[in-house]
């Protein structure tokens, strides 16, 4: 008896082996139609299959503080979820601890902060930091230094090394060196692009001498010359020690770990050591007028405010938004100043902030010849200011700052650095907290710091055509009044 398999010709025998072999196969490999699997690729694609996806869920922030032994303090924030990790090293060290033989330290830092020699060089820390795909930075300012960097979490040893290498190593004699070229190129570029820092740079001399607060950002360029390896290293050793480090972490699943980490990298400082006092702000005020052959004239007239820890710091930042930064085209100076003179092209308020005191004031640039009118807008806006605030105005300057506030703290980065900061002025991380302090400003608060600073002398800086026609001094104190 034959019977025709596969178009040949087989036996009874071979017949039964190959179905023996097909039911074998069929039980290997056959599909499970039950399954979700089965289900999924045998579904029609235009019909909701209704399988429930993952979900990964945001989780709070929470902040953790340890102090290590020999001073130095470890802040993390914790992962809220999967995201790259940012580290900081938060320095209590600014140029208004800069005197005129180390003036201008910080910016020979910054010019060459990857160049080290002790534990790595600048070709290795350059090559850490690009091979993690990260990014590192180091800026500075009057009372700070601060040195950032990020990266994905398997290169957290590495970059971190290289930060703290970068942060606090003793700067060579090749760093100082290679900075001396770049700190001229740094004072030549600012006198091409006029970023407006110079003319900053003019109200905190005037507002508070050539000392502390008053001490420029980029130094003095006739001091370039002498900084030396020995004179920065000096500046190092005099102003920098545990108790002024503050090491912060973000996107850290482990605290634990991270402490670890810095006692591994950063343990061996030994406590105690003694460090400079920081001198006491003094405000002195006064006016100062450069004279050039421009057709504009730039003016500032600002009084002293309130420092951080000041409970009228919130009062003067809504302040700040009321009168109006430049390019708010609601603001008080965008309606009063420049949309009814035709003279006036940039205006704006100035609020500058520290630990021990504080500034705020406007500025203006307009026509060279106009630039007694231009005073003479400025000085009436800010004492308009003690009078009635309509609530719609006052609830407007709020949202916009809270705006500004929301958007910079979802910047994982600016986050870290603004809690490690906080973390130096209040002892407590309250970041969380400026929005109620926003909220919690009245009108009348307004109407009294205002009051309060117009009765002190105020700091009157003006650069430009004309400068020496403007009023007096005094006539300016008698506008005041």
């Amino acid at each position: 008896m034959l019977f025709r398999v596969s178009g040949r010709i087989a036996s009874k025998s071979q017949f039964k082996f190959s179905t023996l072999r097909a039911q074998l196969h069929d039980l290997i490999y056959r599909d499970d139609k039950s399954s979700d699997l089965y289900k999924l690729g045998a579904a029609c694609p235009k019909s909701a299959v209704g399988q429930p996806g993952s979900e990964i869920r945001e989780q709070e922030r929470r902040y953790e503080v340890t102090k290590l032994s020999n001073g130095i303090t470890v802040l993390t924030e914790s992962a809220s979820s999967p995201s790259r990790v940012d580290v900081g090293i938060l320095l209590d060290v600014g140029t208004r601890d800069e005197t005129n033989e180390t003036s201008g330290s910080l910016l020979s830092i910054k010019n060459t902060y990857y160049k080290t020699v002790l534990n790595t060089n600048e070709t290795i820390n350059y090559g850490v930091i690009q091979q993690s795909g990260g990014e590192f930075e180091m800026d500075y300012d009057q009372e700070s230094a601060y040195f950032k960097a990020h990266c994905l979490a398997h290169d957290v040893v590495d970059v971190f090394k290289v930060v703290s290498d970068c942060a606090l190593e003793p700067r060579s004699v090749v760093a100082a060196n290679s900075a001396v070229e770049k700190n001229y190129g740094t004072h030549n570029l600012e006198n091409i692009i006029k970023s407006g820092e110079g003319f900053n740079e003019t109200i905190f001399k005037t507002a508070f001498g050539l000392t502390g607060l008053g001490m420029p950002l980029r130094g003095f360029k006739t001091n370039i010359g002498n900084l030396s390896a020995y004179t920065i290293q000096k500046f190092q050793l005099e102003n920098i020690n545990p108790s002024k480090i503050i090491v912060a972490g973000a996107g850290i699943y482990n605290h634990t770990e991270f402490v670890s980490l810095v006692q591994d990298s950063l343990g061996f400082i030994p406590a105690g050591q003694t460090s400079k006092v920081r001198t006491q702000t003094q405000y002195v005020g006064g006016e100062v007028r450069n004279l050039t052959d421009d057709n504009e004239i730039a003016i500032a007239l600002l009084f002293p405010s309130a420092n951080w820890t000041n409970s009228q710091a919130a009062v003067f930042q809504v302040l700040n938004a009321l009168l109006g930064l430049q390019g708010s085209a609601q603001s008080r100076l965008q309606r009063n100043i420049l949309n009814k003179n035709s003279y006036a092209d940039v205006v704006e308020s100035l609020n500058f902030t520290f630990s021990d005191a504080g500034l705020f004031g406007v500025k203006i640039i307009g026509s060279a010849d106009k630039g007694s009118e231009l005073l003479s807008s400025v000085v009436n806006e800010l004492k308009n200011l003690t009078g009635p605030i309509s609530n719609t105005e006052l609830t407007r300057a709020k949202n916009i700052l809270k705006t500004q506030l929301y958007l910079a703290l979802e910047r994982t980065s600016d986050r870290l650095e603004e809690a490690a900061k906080s973390l130096k002025v209040f002892n407590a991380i309250k970041i969380n907290d400026y929005a109620t302090y926003i909220d919690s400003v009245t009108s009348d608060q307004i109407n009294k710091a205002v009051a309060d600073l117009l009765k002190n002398r105020p700091t009157l800086v003006a650069e430009g055509g004309l400068a020496n026609r403007l009023p007096t001094f005094d006539q300016v104190l008698n506008q005041l009044k």
